[in-house]
């Protein structure tokens, strides 16, 4: 079956770049194509169809740190990192392998969804299934796209908001319609409710969506939509699935004498792709597949915002120096295959407990945010978080999910979220050194830019940002 996947691959990549003919219309020399169900089961576990590159997403919203010395270049990271508006991103990505690596992984999904009910072998079910899960992913990666490179969905001016290209054909366009938001929002929805009912209870690993992926997808969809009422319900269906919590204490307790080093590189047992909170994986970048983005760095200040015992920090981070006359960092130095792009319960927990927070239910948002917290703070000094207003409420979640997320890009898509909304929206100020910085929450800044290669491909391509 390996001969399968260099032909898709390679193939897949010319979505973003050039016209080719129909996949099923060119069998290359000493390769097959796909025919029996077991044929296109490579596709759906291949790297390629698993990667959400949040890299230079997580920049911008500073989820991890570029020490000093390093911010006096003028590149991709520092413009990104500082917010720096009076540069142009858009010419200095001649390229985006984040974006091309998208629609590389569409690619994949679109034959899957188009190919597999004329599969050889397989029931009619195992194939409607196989399609279904396919179609979840297809229709995340769509969203990690039109959540990236367009404006965030606001439903007064969505329709005639500028998206991203669209192709679901097996046959890769030479250049792509460019949909509005609104329009992609839309097929996003049909495509995973079309998908629901043939959807497993358990899927047979983390590559392949259950009926709790689907569920926790709409859920986040929805919050994106400021569908609070259907967000929350959904969250709610999705932990009726799976409501398990990784035992981050039990994992800290078992390996303690390795965690409590100040060391910056540990070898511990993986567990992410294992884990029984996943919904479905997905890895955080297409440069370190299996260590997402735990090869970075946080600023010292910024270790003050665990709470004392929080496993997350003991686990995950360790301080560095960055040498002489440098600044010291929080290290991140566990190595695993990091579930940074896929769909986790504490996500979910987060999302009731946003829900039940804008509804006015705090109490009971406090009950969901301490849920997880008692599974990532050390029991000799958990106490649980209370709030008394909604404001208070979501300001503790937000916290909480930076703890848990910093680094995967969920915290930037959520500062793009509450960017949107008028209660929540603010511009954000730092220092670096002795610069101040701000960001406003209607900066281009928060958009990634189309690359050069991918507007000279695309003539008809308009560019969202800067």
């Amino acid at each position: 079956m390996k001969k399968i996947m260099p032909f898709v691959l390679g193939g897949s990549l010319m979505i973003g770049a050039a016209g080719c003919k129909k996949y099923l219309e060119i069998v290359p020399k000493g390769e097959k194509i796909p025919q029996t169900l077991a044929d296109y089961k490579p596709l759906m576990e291949s790297k390629a169809a698993h990667t959400f590159d949040y890299t230079n997403q997580a920049v911008v919203a500073n989820e991890f740190y570029t020490p000093l010395q390093q911010q006096v270049a003028i590149n991709l990271t520092t413009i990104n990192f500082n917010w720096q508006e009076d540069k142009s991103r858009a010419e200095l990505v001649v390229d985006d392998a984040a974006y091309n690596g998208a629609y590389s992984g569409i690619f994949i999904y679109n034959t899957l969804v188009n190919n597999v009910p004329n599969a050889t072998t397989g029931s009619t079910a195992e194939k409607a299934q196989l399609v279904a899960q396919a179609r979840i992913g297809r229709s995340m990666l769509y969203f990690y796209l039109i959540t990236s490179y367009a404006k965030m969905y606001d439903a007064a001016t969505a329709a005639t908001d500028p998206g991203v290209p669209f192709n679901i054909s097996g046959d890769t366009e030479d250049q792509p319609k460019q949909l509005s938001v609104q329009q992609i929002y839309d097929f996003i929805l049909k495509d995973v409710n079309a998908a629901l009912p043939d959807l497993p209870k358990v899927a047979e690993n983390g590559y392949y969506a259950s009926k709790g992926a689907g569920y926790a997808f709409l859920s986040r969809v929805h919050l994106f939509m400021q569908h609070y009422s259907e967000a929350a319900a959904f969250a709610d269906q999705a932990l009726a699935e799976n409501s398990a919590l990784f035992d981050y204490i039990g994992y800290y307790n078992e390996n303690k004498a390795i965690f409590d080093k100040p060391v910056t590189s540990v070898t511990v047992p993986k567990f992410e792709f294992t884990s029984p909170e996943n919904y479905i994986f997905h890895y955080g970048s297409s440069i370190v597949q299996n260590q997402g983005f735990y090869a970075s760095s946080v600023r010292y200040a910024d270790s003050a915002q665990f709470d004392n015992g929080d496993v997350r920090r003991l686990v995950n981070l360790a301080p560095r120096s960055t040498g002489a006359n440098g600044e010291t960092l929080w290290a991140y130095r566990r190595t695993d295959n990091v579930n940074a792009g896929g769909i986790r319960t504490p996500e979910m927990y987060y999302v009731k407990a946003e829900c039940l927070a804008r509804g006015g239910k705090v109490a009971e948002a406090m009950t969901a945010l301490n849920t997880v917290r008692r599974k990532r703070i050390l029991p000799t000094v958990y106490s649980d978080v209370t709030a008394a207003t909604a404001d208070e409420a979501i300001r503790l979640i937000r916290r909480d999910l930076l703890c848990e997320y910093r680094g995967t890009g969920l915290p930037y898509l959520t500062y793009r979220r509450f960017n949107n909304d008028p209660q929540y929206k603010a511009t954000i100020t730092k220092m670096e050194g002795t610069n101040t910085y701000s960001i406003k929450p209607e900066s281009l800044m928060w958009i990634m830019p189309f690359s050069v290669k991918a507007l000279a491909y695309n003539k008809s391509l308009q560019q969202n940002s800067k």
